[in-house]
This record gives C-alpha cells, sequence and structure tokens, in this order.
C-alpha cells in the first residue's frame, strides 16, 4: 500500500477512497509480557511475568484516507488500521 492508492474497506463493499498518508507502524507490539494464570480478584504485579512471547496482531500501519461520498458515508478523511483496507489499485 503506497499513498495514491485507491482502497476500500474489507468489512463493507461500499465506499472507495485515496491513501493519503501512511504512519508506519503505529498501532500495536510485536511482542508482550504474558502471565499463564491468575486467580479472579487476584492482583497482577509485574514480578508475576511468565514468559515474554509474540502478540496475535503484530505491528500495524495507521491510513489517512479520503472517502468518496456515498449514501451510508459521509465524504471526508478517516485514520484506519492497514489490516482493514484493501487496495484495489495502486498508483505508480
Amino acid at each position: 500500500m503506497k499513498v495514491g492508492d485507491l482502497v476500500k474497506l474489507k468489512i463493507d463493499t461500499g465506499p472507495l477512497g485515496f491513501v493519503l498518508r501512511i504512519d508506519k507502524q503505529y498501532y500495536g507490539a510485536n511482542t508482550a509480557y504474558k502471565i499463564s494464570h491468575v486467580e479472579r480478584g487476584k492482583c497482577i504485579r509485574s514480578n508475576m511475568v511468565d514468559v515474554i512471547a509474540t502478540t496475535a496482531d503484530g505491528i500495524r500501519d495507521r491510513v489517512l484516507v479520503l472517502w468518496n461520498e456515498t449514501k451510508a458515508r459521509e465524504a471526508g478523511y478517516e485514520y484506519c488500521e492497514s489490516t482493514e483496507l484493501e487496495v484495489i489499485s495502486e498508483s505508480r
């Protein structure tokens, strides 16, 4: 995905938009501290960490999209995660 690409939402069949800006590595993390089990109602402390493991989503980009005007959505700018968008045509 690059600036100038035509995109649409993966979930929705409707609006099309142009990528105006991409903020690399904006959301998420590659690894996280994880605790295997904690009893209900107990406090979680920093020394209870069992393992450092990978996260499910990893690092994602934030994309500024200019949407066209449709009946369901007003035209305008919106930030979306890169995983929510599908590239329809690529700019050169």
